[in-house]
């Protein structure tokens, strides 16, 4: 993405966002009462915990890649769909009355939407500079 410089802070903060997503679906693996309080033997915790990993691994992976590449086209959209998915997060933990969950999801959708905001205002910027 040419004539988008994204600074070295808002690459850090959105790394350790997309790093920390990961890392919590992983560990929701290993326990998934991390995630939901309740029993491990609760009804559908596992598949909950599995669910979150299938989503949040593979987006996060692909958000961190495209930060460390040179060529940053998927950024926009791979922030864009990140930051939804944290609303979806902030949604869900509202209506489970998880408050973790709500933190953590509006953090972290706060930091990449900010961040495709900025990401859009640079390519409007570079394509009335090149017109």
């Amino acid at each position: 993405m040419q004539g988008q410089n994204l600074s070295r802070t808002a690459v850090i903060v959105n790394a350790i966002g997309a790093a920390t997503a990961m890392a919590f679906s992983i560990a929701a693996l290993v326990d998934p009462t991390i995630a939901i309080s309740g029993s491990a033997d609760s009804p559908g915790i596992d598949l909950y915990a599995q669910a979150y990993a299938a989503r949040a691994i593979p987006i996060g992976a692909a958000l961190l890649f495209s930060l460390a590449s040179r060529r940053k086209r998927a950024l926009l959209p791979l922030l864009t769909v990140s930051g939804a998915i944290q609303l979806g997060d902030v949604a869900i933990g509202a209506t489970q009355g998880i408050s973790g969950m709500m933190a953590g999801g509006s953090a972290l959708a706060l930091i990449h939407l900010v961040t495709a905001g900025h990401v859009m205002l640079g390519r409007s910027r570079s394509a009335t500079v090149a017109a």
